[in-house]
């Protein structure tokens, strides 16, 4: 018993870097927390060029999403630009539901599939800071 707790121990604590703060960021995003999603990504930032690339294709997915989702159309088309070149570079780089969810974002940005995004003036700068969806209850 006590070696089985040892192992499970190991396994989390070898785990537990950038994939932390990517579990919760994506957890926030999934709870509705985009903003909180936003800031746990900016903190992971100067980690994306250590991560593989399929982290990095995560990354730019969740926050091209989050970004999106806060209303941040810029920031959301950098990122979501990169995650539709990883899907490009590597079909099986995203699940069916990412694959879902990225090409939804993408479309109610008013592009289809294999558009270019022209999306760049009139855009807001950034996104506040823990600012919650005007639907989220407290």
């Amino acid at each position: 018993m006590q070696a089985r707790l040892l192992t499970i121990f190991i396994v989390l604590a070898f785990t537990s870097g950038c994939g932390g703060g990517m579990s919760r960021a994506v957890h926030a995003f999934d709870e509705g927390r985009s903003a909180d999603a936003v800031g746990e990504l900016r903190a992971l930032e100067p980690e994306f060029g250590e991560m593989s690339e399929r982290e990095q294709a995560r990354y730019a997915l969740t926050r091209g999403l989050a970004h999106f989702a806060c209303g941040d159309l810029r920031s959301a088309t950098t990122w979501l630009r990169q995650a539709r070149a990883a899907a490009m570079r590597d079909p099986n780089v995203y699940s069916i539901a990412e694959r879902g969810r990225l090409t939804a974002a993408w479309r109610s940005m008013g592009l289809m599939p294999g558009e270019e995004a022209p999306i760049t003036s009139g855009l807001p700068e950034v996104v506040p800071e823990h600012s919650e969806p005007p639907h989220a209850s407290r």
